[in-house]
């Protein structure tokens, strides 16, 4: 790389949060409809949406200041292996990457992050980027902190039909019902909390994204600051070409995670939106099963409008 690109790149990634356009940041408790929103927001014209990153909760609490900080950060980043970063997926070189940060003079984790995200959507051929990774909702404040111009976008979704999914999956916390409503709860408290103390925060309900993608896609285009693109309401080509770029993972504690358990997970990604996945747990979950959740669930749950099964006709 040139060192006008090099410069280039280093300017644009100092640039300050006021000159900088909202970065969309999908948040939310695992198999609530992030992936499906993150495909929605890539078929519009100018954002790309990364698959799952998954290192940017670990770099935002790096010091900057300390002494190989850079490299630290292109460590984690192209680490490549489960949970901490999925580089592999993102269709990018790691040696440009890994110059473009080295040339960050002086160094911040601000401005390495922003190299990321100017490299993907230079990739895309888009002019902005933003991240999808559920447990982001654990480190808002720290990513806010970080990159001011975060916007958030909490996806929620029915707590029973969260389970039902998140049960199927390799990376589910239990199989029990009423710890994953536990989890679901955990998950969905801390994102509301650490958004209400957030100037740039809101909620999208899985439910209405299905029913009714085109109205909620608006709300949301408005929030991000750029214009409604129809497009954006079937977004099956971005959902196939998402699941083409998966491949397996290597978790840290050396178990291996296959392509196809990947994939899998994320079949519904190249249908338009489902609005019969809404309220899935009325076909298929017993009486008691529905109770466990719920109880895991707490009050919050009707607090969001699900109400217990016995109320919901």
């Amino acid at each position: 790389m040139s060192d006008a690109a090099t410069g280039s790149a280093t300017t644009a990634a100092g640039m300050s949060a006021a000159s900088r356009p909202p970065f969309p940041a999908i948040v939310g408790c695992p198999r609530s409809g992030t992936s499906l929103l993150a495909v929605m927001l890539d078929a519009h014209p100018t954002l790309a949406m990364p698959p799952e990153t998954a290192f940017l909760k670990h770099v935002v609490t790096l010091d900057g200041a300390a002494p190989g900080a850079a490299r630290r950060f292109v460590d984690i980043v192209l680490a490549d292996r489960s949970p901490i970063s999925n580089w592999s997926d993102f269709g990018l070189d790691g040696g440009e990457f890994a110059r473009r940060v080295a040339a960050i003079a002086p160094f911040s984790v601000a401005a390495a992050v922003r190299v990321f995200y100017d490299l993907y959507a230079a990739s895309e051929n888009k002019r902005r980027a933003g991240e999808k990774t559920p447990d982001n909702i654990f480190v808002m404040r720290e990513i806010a902190a970080v990159l001011p111009e975060a916007h958030f976008i909490h996806v929620l979704r029915d707590p029973r039909d969260t389970a039902l999914s998140w049960r199927k999956t390799w990376f589910a916390p239990s199989q029990d019902f009423h710890v994953l409503g536990q989890a679901w709860r955990h998950h969905v408290d801390a994102g509301r909390r650490a958004g209400a103390a957030r100037p740039h925060y809101v909620e999208v309900h899985y439910e209405r994204l299905v029913r009714e993608p085109a109205a909620e896609l608006a709300r949301l285009c408005e929030f991000l600051q750029i214009p409604y693109a129809e497009a954006m309401t079937d977004a099956s080509a971005q959902g196939a070409a998402r699941i083409a770029r998966l491949k397996g993972r290597r978790h840290v504690s050396g178990r291996v995670v296959s392509r196809e358990d990947r994939t899998s997970i994320h079949a519904n990604l190249v249908r338009p939106p489902l609005p019969e996945r809404a309220g899935v747990w009325r076909r298929e979950m017993t009486d008691a099963e529905c109770a466990a959740v719920e109880a895991g669930a707490g009050p919050l749950m009707a607090a969001l409008g699900y109400p217990p099964a016995r109320e919901a006709t």
